[in-house]
């Protein structure tokens, strides 16, 4: 048995032995039959078509696709459990195009050198790979349990609650007369003279942890970049190469449309994860509890090991499908030597290629309708980059959502928009045959309607509650109550909101005057009527969130129509020979000023919102309560200021191509439209 599977493992195909050299046989058959080494079944023969493999690729693409968008969904719970800021969440949300900006060019100059189906499946390992190293600091320093046993007093003496002194981490303070819970930043563990709750209070030990965790979490996502830059290069080069040029169109079609599903997909199971609390253990604690964490970790490890799996079947395709007539073949072959002696003079050519290249890039920045249209969306994806990645925190915090409602909503409004929107875009550049002038104008407008709905999105808010018993800026008019919570011991610094049964937010369970806690609720709280609170603030959700839901849905949809339009105007824009670079030079700068610049510049812009930070004698810390109003403007006003500037060069654009004629002498029979298809999955 074993030696009919090592005969069939062997066997070759003799149909081509009229054309090459018998010497040749065994390389063809190794670049065209499925399998890996010399293990090549004839069974397998049937599946080296790309139908098939835009079946399997198809879903890597989608894999692929995810993280990037899941990461997005975390960013409350990553900042509870680890101290993040915005700022820093920012950072590991731009970790990724750090990583693809690296290797990016490298990979498009190998394209046509690498066996490219397996250099597809190890840079997928490696994508999923980044899954698992995100998902570290979990393990590394573990979660707090979502259930303490009874400390402080005799749970008999207070008729079945847990504790009058709880875990602040997961309780808040209570009042009890005593102030227990005031950050020390003087008191000195050294040499063991300090107690375990005031080690657990050290501003070293939790910044270590943050510190160390945040550059854990921004490898894997480097990472992560890295695993996904060769998805659209060397996908678009194998079915070009493989498949009749009319149908590379449908076959990219097919895998961008699946692929587009990702980002969906990711944010779906984000919400999901977000709704299980990180130890996986069953609790009573509610999902408005400010200190619920959620399962971030194990959207990484699936995301991850899903990946590592879809990457196995790309392993075994061949260099190249055998729908190549025997002429090329021979050429290949023959031409090879030539190759070779070409190499022996490649340091001669590499200070023309350099000086091409130079060239052509300057070229590029000396072409003002291109440099207008390019810099025009580097400013659109810089506000948009940078809302989007925290719309999960801006739902949670205007409309009263908590981080899992949050993120499903985001989920679907995101998945149908974009996938839609980048279909109907096609098609209307297909059926109103768009020339380069065309799309310019088209581009234009659907701007300045982006534009305005990001203005109008402004409008839309829920009103913030009042804090009663609060110390800070949205403290209750009604100032009487303070008495209340008197001889309580309260910290002024440690919000904790809770949600009275009357409806009414207090800033902290002590300063609701709440004596006790049974299964996360509170009992005995003297300043409100009935004496019960949970953990969180009162619901303040309003009708506001369907506007805004449809008003951003419009805004995503339209933008996407602009996709291919653009597309023509950067390949029309430029000389012929410099198309190549102009699609490449444009995901060069749309990755550092808008998907990587974006979310940090946004985070450091929403950080300055933030009214009420965590305990840390440094000041650091997540933020634990946002000034609602502050945030609204923050978000949509430096949104709209930055699509402003996009506005404004893209306006210049079209009066330059007027000015010069610059598009006069294109016409839609040049567009190309099975490279305006393989560009939309660049980026």
């Amino acid at each position: 048995m074993a030696s009919s599977e090592s005969a069939q493992c062997q066997e070759h195909d003799d149909n081509w032995t009229d054309t090459i050299t018998h010497h040749n046989i065994d390389d063809v058959d190794d670049e065209t039959d499925c399998g890996i080494g010399r293990c090549k079944p004839k069974a397998l023969r049937r599946c080296a078509t790309m139908p098939v493999y835009t079946g399997f690729h198809s879903v890597n693409a989608l894999m692929t696709a995810t993280l990037s968008f899941y990461i997005t969904s975390q960013v409350t719970t990553l900042e509870r459990q680890f101290g993040f800021n915005s700022s820093q969440t920012g950072v590991i949300l731009a970790a990724n195009d750090v990583g693809f900006l690296l290797i990016v060019l490298f990979v498009s100059f190998i394209t046509n050198k690498v066996h490219i189906p397996r250099a597809l499946g190890f840079f997928t390992l490696l994508f999923g790979l980044s899954g698992f190293v995100c998902a570290l600091p979990h393990f590394m320093f573990g979660a707090p349990s979502p259930s303490l046993p009874p400390t402080g007093v005799d749970p008999a003496n207070l008729s079945g609650m847990v504790s009058a002194v709880p875990s602040r981490s997961l309780l808040g303070q209570i009042c009890d007369g005593v102030n227990h819970t005031v950050l020390d930043c003087h008191s000195s563990t050294e040499d063991g003279g300090g107690s375990k709750e005031e080690e657990e209070k050290g501003d070293s030990r939790a910044h270590a942890r943050a510190g160390t965790a945040l550059a854990v979490i921004a490898t894997g996502m480097v990472l992560q970049g890295v695993g996904k830059t060769p998805r659209t290069s060397f996908t678009t080069t194998y079915v070009d190469a493989n498949v009749p040029r009319v149908k590379t169109g449908f076959y990219m079609g097919i895998i961008i449309a699946v692929g587009i599903v990702g980002p969906g997909l990711g944010l779906a199971l984000g919400g999901f994860f977000s709704s299980i609390y990180v130890t996986l253990e069953d609790t009573d604690m509610k999902y408005r509890n400010p200190n619920w964490i959620g399962a971030w970790w194990l959207g990484f490890i699936v995301f991850g090991a899903c990946a590592c799996v879809c990457a196995l079947p790309l392993f075994f395709f061949p260099r190249r499908m055998r729908k190549q007539g025997h002429e090329e073949r021979e050429v290949n072959v023959t031409e090879l030597p030539k190759a070779q002696t070409e190499n022996k003079v490649v340091g001669r050519r590499l200070s023309h290629l350099v000086k091409g290249f130079l060239g052509a890039i300057w070229r590029l920045c000396t072409n003002p309708v291109y440099m207008c249209t390019v810099l025009s969306v580097c400013f659109e994806l810089m506000s948009g980059a940078g809302v989007y990645a925290f719309s999960p925190k801006y739902i949670e915090n205007l409309f009263s959502f908590p981080a899992w409602k949050a993120n499903m909503a985001l989920a679907g409004m995101t998945l149908g928009a974009c996938s839609i929107g980048t279909f109907i875009g096609g098609y209307l550049t297909k059926r109103f045959k768009m020339g380069p002038a065309i799309s310019l104008t088209f581009a234009t407008v659907i701007v300045a309607i982006c534009l305005t709905l990001n203005c109008l999105q402004i409008a839309f808010k829920c009103d913030q509650p009042w804090l009663y018993n609060s110390p800070g800026p949205l403290s209750s008019p009604e100032t009487t109550m303070s008495d209340c919570m008197e001889g309580c011991g309260c910290d002024d610094t440690d919000y904790f909101p809770v949600c009275g049964g009357d409806g009414r937010t207090f800033f902290s369970p002590c300063h609701a005057g709440c004596k006790g806690s049974v299964r996360g609720s509170y009992v005995n709280c003297t300043c409100i009527p009935g004496g019960l609170a949970e953990a969180g603030t009162c619901d303040y959700s309003c009708d506001m969130f369907y506007p805004y839901v449809v008003t951003y849905c419009v805004n995503t949809l339209l933008s996407t129509f602009a996709i291919v339009p653009k597309l023509i105007i950067y390949m029309r824009g430029v000389e012929e020979r410099d198309k190549p670079l102009a699609l490449g030079f444009h995901s060069f700068m749309t990755s550092v000023a808008g998907w990587m610049l974006g979310p940090i510049c946004f985070g450091k812009l929403i950080d300055s919102a933030c009214i009420q930070w965590g305990d840390s004698c440094t000041g650091g810390g997540a933020c634990r309560l946002y000034d609602n109003v502050k945030l609204r403007w923050t978000m949509y006003g430096y949104g709209a200021l930055f699509q402003t500037a996009g506005f404004i060069l893209i306006i210049l654009a079209a009066i330059t191509a007027r000015i010069t004629n610059k598009f006069q002498k294109n016409t839609m029979a040049s567009a190309g439209g099975d490279t305006l298809l393989t560009s939309v999955g660049g980026r």
